[in-house]
């Protein structure tokens, strides 16, 4: 089971390393990024930013929907981030059982798209035009709960109430 899928665009930090882990009980975390699967060196210091006890893998979107085909992952608690919305969407899609949360912590702030042609969400989400039209088509789906909680320690809140508030 997917315990989280979580939009980050720092990918592996420190709060990912340390807290959500814990916090979510589980092991393994799957970094879905196309340029992360092609750059070794930053798969590498991806795996250097996880504890010993938490194995990280770095796959494309493709490979990591391909990765779920194998009904030994289906059951497997982990935990999947990604750097953006749409990526975000492209899983939820594909693996509409496996997954049941989308947390949308920290998004468009390094993407090189200017901030004034953005919408903003509080002060880490930073939506371009296509992430934004991802994030509608995720929070049209009853069955997952798209939420914005930084670290483990705040309170989850529905991305549907921080839009509202404007």
């Amino acid at each position: 089971m997917i315990k989280e899928l979580r939009v980050d665009d720092r990918l592996i930090h420190g709060q990912i390393a340390l807290t959500w882990p814990k916090a979510l009980g589980v092991n393994r975390i799957i970094v879905t990024n196309d340029a992360a699967n092609d750059d070794k060196t930053q798969q590498m210091s991806l795996k250097m930013a996880v504890p010993t006890n938490v194995k990280a893998l770095i796959r494309s979107v493709e490979d990591t929907l391909s990765f779920f085909e194998n009904p030994k992952a289906q059951t497997a608690d982990l935990m999947i981030i990604v750097n953006n919305i749409v990526d975000a969407k492209k899983l939820v899609d594909n693996l509409p059982t496996l997954i049941e949360r989308v947390n949308i912590a920290n998004v468009g702030r390094f993407d090189g798209i200017p901030t004034d042609d953005k919408i903003s969400i509080g002060s880490s989400i930073l939506l371009s035009v296509n992430e934004k039209r991802a994030l509608d088509s995720l929070l049209e789906d009853p069955k997952i709960d798209v939420v914005h909680q930084i670290i483990p320690d705040n309170s989850a809140r529905k991305l549907k109430d921080l839009i509202k508030k404007g």
